[in-house]
């Protein structure tokens, strides 16, 4: 089970609630950003009390956030989300940040369609330190005017053999002439 909290928690709640779950016979994975995005004191105090990883997401707009929370050791892990850190250049700071502090990564989106998220799926290809994905963007698109790339299928991504990103185009897209 994976919990998203969504900075609903003050830091004794979190450890409180988190506790009982966990003493209560519950397989929790982890829990993500249980406090308020900018308390990382109150972040690093679940993470010291609580049996459960607690993953940063909120709390990680920038590798200089990321840096932080690892060199406080305020989270077990950090969720990279591109369209939130500033892009693929500032990703690959916080996984190689990751890298020296021996700390894993998710790499996450937010309301995305698939061109953006295929991005991701290639980062997380490329780096070891990013061993979770929540890449669920696309799914939750009605209409995806991409074609090509990776192929979502249930709880799979098949990335594409194609060059770059594998996009052969969007449909409906026409040039000025």
């Amino acid at each position: 089970i994976r919990i998203d909290a969504n900075q609903a928690w003050s830091p004794k709640q979190a450890v409180r609630i988190l506790n009982e779950m966990q003493e209560k016979g519950l397989d929790i994975e982890l829990v993500e950003q249980p406090v308020k995005a900018l308390d990382f004191e109150g972040l690093k105090y679940v993470t010291d009390r609580s049996y459960v990883p607690v993953l940063a997401d909120e709390s990680v707009f920038s590798p200089a956030d990321a840096l932080k929370i690892m060199q406080m050791g305020a989270a077990d892990l950090i969720n990279i989300k591109l369209m939130k850190c500033g892009g693929i250049y500032n990703a690959l700071k916080i996984a190689s940040a990751a890298e020296v502090y021996g700390v894993e990564c998710m790499i996450g989106c937010m309301l995305e369609a698939k061109i953006s998220v295929n991005a991701a799926v290639h980062l997380a290809c490329a780096r070891k330190i990013i061993t979770k994905v929540d890449l669920d963007g696309p799914v939750l698109c009605s209409e995806d005017p991409i074609l090509g790339g990776a192929v979502f299928h249930e709880k799979k991504i098949t990335v594409s053999n194609e060059p770059g990103l594998g996009i052969k185009g969007i449909h409906g897209l026409r040039y000025l002439k």
